[in-house]
């Protein structure tokens, strides 16, 4: 046998008129619909295994993982493969001289080995390959859509076997259709990795917020309730239900206070800066206690307007001048319209 090499001139091997013609079309359709459904990779990448084994007597197929270290290669199916050999070659390190595989990841381009018995790029594994039977190893990288490797799609056999053109246009159309199921699979799983630490950071900043000894709220433009944080809830004694309900303004504040505001809140909101107000606030024992409530306009991602509250208890009889006599001029104009 001549000794393998890398295939520089792939491009030059004119292409097949079309997939379905290499390809039983039905059976593509099968593959695609199952990585759009969402099927587990391994049942995706078994199919797409089994779908190019049909198409050559003899032929048993493998798919090799590139690990996130971007160096060792883990076997994500290898049904048809024997044991031992699955063993002795799982988790490879990629480079110019391990095998068909490794080779293929480490060159980023197809590697055909007609006979392993002889090619120098399989001292290393020849005779775990020898013994399990196999003699040709033909491979190509699996790459991602802005080219980088995903791994390896491997074709054996247990005879000496040169890839004819057609056969090297049926393992690159298998490693395109590979390819789609391992970057789609990957993307899912950043996905959900990503939005677990969104929660993760979500509920250890609840964490935080609860134990803030101020009562802080967020609220919507109508005034409904949206979050507070457990230091309302412990005042109030009202449960999470109860303070989003639409009337727990009504519930928790001074008859004379809700409708001194409702009548401020127009002009003070419309400013669209901090601002800040004395309430009193019903606690849970049936007193009312004068708070400072400091607002803060803010937006949500989606652009709509939020409103921050941060409630501040005064002392007894405590009042705060300034904002009265702002407040009292707000009033004033409210009597007017």
């Amino acid at each position: 046998m001549a000794n393998a090499k890398a295939s520089p001139n792939l491009e030059a091997i004119p292409p097949s008129p079309s997939l379905a013609q290499i390809l039983p079309s039905d059976a593509v359709l099968d593959a695609l619909k199952m990585i759009l459904l969402g099927a587990p990779l391994d049942q995706v990448l078994t199919t797409i295994t089994r779908l190019i084994e049909a198409h050559s007597t003899g032929m048993l197929c493998s798919i090799f993982l590139l690990d996130d270290d971007s160096l060792h290669l883990r076997y994500g199916v290898a049904a048809g493969l024997p044991e031992a050999y699955r063993a002795a070659t799982d988790g490879i390190c990629i480079g110019p001289d391990v095998g068909s595989c490794g080779t293929a990841a480490y060159l980023r381009r197809p590697v055909f080995v007609s006979d392993i018995a002889s090619d120098p790029k399989w001292v290393k594994f020849r005779d775990f390959a020898l013994q399990s039977g196999l003699r040709a190893a033909w491979s190509t990288p699996i790459l991602s859509h802005d080219g980088k490797v995903l791994g390896t799609f491997g074709m054996y056999y247990r005879e000496v076997r040169q890839p004819g053109p057609g056969e090297i246009q049926l393992i690159d159309y298998a490693s395109r259709i590979a390819g789609i199921a391992i970057e789609r699979d990957r993307s899912q799983t950043a996905l959900t990795r990503a939005f677990e630490e969104i929660e993760k950071s979500e509920g250890q900043l609840r964490h935080i917020v609860d134990a803030i000894p101020q009562m802080i709220a967020v609220l919507n433009p109508e005034g409904t309730v949206l979050y507070v944080n457990q230091t309302v809830l412990d005042y109030t004694g009202l449960a999470i239900e109860e303070v989003m309900a639409k009337d727990v303004c009504y519930r928790v504040s001074n008859s004379e206070d809700v409708a001194r505001f409702r009548c401020e809140r127009l002009e003070l909101f419309s400013r669209e800066v901090p601002f800040q107000t004395e309430k009193r606030v019903l606690r849970k024992d049936g007193q009312y206690r004068w708070f400072l409530i400091h607002y803060n306009p803010l937006l949500d991602d989606q652009g709509r307007e939020l409103t921050s509250m941060i409630a501040s208890k005064l002392k007894r009889g405590h009042a705060t001048r300034t904002w009265r006599c702002e407040s009292k001029s707000i009033v004033s104009r409210c009597l007017r319209t």
